[in-house]
């Protein structure tokens, strides 16, 4: 791929212009850093190539004439196709990559490789019809539930480990995993379970209780996503015999079986040190591959429940792809489309089926009422919440954004403050706030950059400063956010049980909430109910209590699609508005 490169500088160097231009190979040389001598080569190799025309002037330094015959990033378009097998597509999207293809080029791109190229393959192999290719725009290389707790990352891991039991959201049961049997003492501090027989790692190692004990101990590391199960309520686990694992708890935990059952609970080996890109599971599907270009899961034969009907699937990761502002305009005409989880421009939806629901999660903005200026300010508090209109933000921005919400769980929402700039910038005008920049900090991606960059200029308009800060999802938590910011914007996920979607957003160690809860707050969820119903009504009230203090505001949710052939079977969203591979299967076609 040299040449491209050198086509990419002479290209650049004459502002990609479509006229003839005069040059001589000296100053060709020069461009490329080379003697006259191997610009003369490279000339030759560009003419044969066809990739420009070329005439030669008469005599040493004198200017012969160049015109450019292909358009640079349809030629590395043109190039990267030609990379491309039946069984990687690797070569093509690093070349995309490289030269940073614009996005209209990337989902035609990308169109070809799903519809033409791989249906074609797919006529040819019946291996096609169990396996499920199809793009996202993110690398996930953290994949272990110690040290990230994000919308994709989770619903990969769902798929990679195994928890002792299982929450069952329809009836609200809990059912048995890798643990077969349960029990308690009367004051539930005392749990213990009885383990399956037999369970495999994707290494081959054997389940035990040794392995439990571990999993749950590494929590212990203030890092983990899930150390607050551990610094709260874990006091002591046991392998009491090689199957029965036991549970003490530093107080009564009605609701210990939601823990067990969250990724928090995910059962990892103990012989093998954290592999962050690599984690070994017990779950349905093994990581044989994870690169920021591509991850691929391959079903895990030894797994210890119903083996899934899909051998293979893989996630192509183009960052360009989406960034929640994006709408459907058209797509090749094809029913051979593996799968699409994102709504991108370049496509329609003929001959397509089309799954969509409102997502259980919302986007959120929180207020530091621990530190800064916000803290000790209610009155400008009060005033960025009623300058912010969701409403006109979803009308502005569009994209996936779809429905205002106010509450953590849509259920739970019975009306709403009712904003109005006036009061807002009477708020204001009160308050203490005397132009200082707010500091707002969010993790790339999920459509944050926009989201901030509207509530920047949103408030900017009514003279309130704000100084955006982006980084990624690993560096923001480990920064001290309590201290340096005032504003925390980002996903607040839900789960299938209401009571650990609120435990998680107010103890969660990644949760936004959890970070700027005033100290009151805190102090009344360390007063757990003795039972679920119970602690559910606590969390709801500290819920009440952050929205009348103007703690955060829920600004929307978004609407979750999937866009699929007709032969795509078992369609259906979990909790965290991703399709669970576990359920897909193809029908033939007859």
């Amino acid at each position: 791929m040299k040449l491209l490169e050198h086509y990419e500088v002479i290209n650049h160097s004459l502002n990609e212009t479509e006229e003839e231009v005069s040059i001589t190979v000296n100053e060709i040389a020069n461009l490329l850093s080379c003697s006259h001598r191997n610009a003369k080569i490279i000339i030759q190799n560009l003419q044969e190539q066809k990739w420009i025309k070329w005439k030669s002037g008469i005599g040493r330094g004198n200017y012969s004439t160049l015109k450019l015959l292909k358009n640079f990033e349809l030629l590395v378009v043109e190039l990267a196709k030609e990379t491309i097998t039946p069984h990687s597509i690797d070569q093509a999207i690093t070349l995309l990559n490289k030269y940073q293809v614009k996005d209209s080029l990337q989902r035609e791109f990308i169109d070809w490789i799903f519809h033409s190229y791989l249906s074609e393959y797919k006529d040819q192999s019946s291996n096609m019809h169990s396996r499920l290719h199809f793009p996202s725009y993110r690398p996930l290389p953290i994949l272990d539930p110690a040290f990230v707790c994000r919308r994709s990352e989770n619903h990969v891991m769902r798929h990679v480990f195994s928890q002792l039991v299982q929450f069952n959201q329809d009836t609200g049961d809990f059912l048995p995993h890798l643990a077969h049997f349960w029990e308690h003492n009367q004051d539930n501090t005392k749990w213990i379970f009885y383990l399956q027989k037999g369970v495999h790692f994707h290494h081959g190692k054997k389940m035990t209780a040794d392995d439990v004990c571990y999993s749950f101990w590494r929590h212990k590391q203030p890092t983990s996503a899930y150390s607050w199960m551990v610094q709260d309520l874990l006091y002591k686990v046991s392998a009491i015999q090689p199957y029965i694992v036991e549970f003490q708890l530093k107080k009564p935990c009605p609701f210990f079986l939601h823990m067990a059952a969250s990724l928090g609970g995910s059962i990892l080996p103990n012989d093998r040190s954290s592999r962050k890109r690599f984690p070994l599971g017990t779950g349905p599907y093994r990581i044989s591959e994870n690169t920021d270009e591509k991850l691929t899961l391959h079903v895990f034969n030894d797994y210890f429940l119903r083996r899934p009907f899909l051998e293979e699937i893989k996630i192509y990761f183009f960052p360009k792809l989406y960034d929640n502002a994006t709408v459907i305009d058209s797509v090749p005409n094809s029913y051979d489309m593996n799968f699409y989880h994102y709504p991108y421009k370049g496509r329609e939806l003929h001959d397509l089926e089309r799954y969509t629901a409102l997502d259980r999660g919302s986007k959120l903005l929180t207020f530091n009422r621990k530190n800064g200026i916000l803290a000790n300010d209610l009155l400008l508090r009060k005033a960025i919440v009623h300058l912010l209109s969701p409403e006109k933000m979803i009308r502005e921005l569009g994209g996936t954004r779809h429905k205002k919400a106010s509450h953590l769980l849509e259920q739970f929402e019975h009306g709403d403050l009712s904003r109005s700039k006036r009061r807002g910038r009477e708020a204001l005008a009160k308050s203490d706030y005397k132009g200082e920049p707010l500091v707002l900090a969010s993790y790339t991606g999920a459509g944050n950059e926009a989201d901030g960059q509207w509530i920047k200029e949103e408030l900017l308009k009514e003279g309130i400063n704000v100084s955006l800060t982006f980084h990624t999802y690993e560096h923001l938590h480990s920064l001290p956010l309590e201290e340096e910011t005032d504003l925390l914007l980002g996903e607040q996920l839900s789960y299938e049980s209401d009571l650990y979607t609120y435990l998680a957003a107010f103890k969660g160690d990644h949760n936004l909430l959890t970070r700027h809860l005033s100290e009151a707050d805190k102090k009344i969820l360390e007063m757990l109910g003795e039972n679920e119903l119970d602690t559910l009504s606590l969390c709801m009230k500290v819920e009440e209590n952050s929205m009348q203090h103007n703690g955060h505001i829920h600004l929307y949710r978004i609407i979750q699609s999937a866009f699929y052939p007709s032969y795509v079977k078992g369609i259906h969203f979990n909790a965290l508005g991703w399709i669970d591979f576990t359920k897909l299967w193809y029908k033939v076609k007859r």
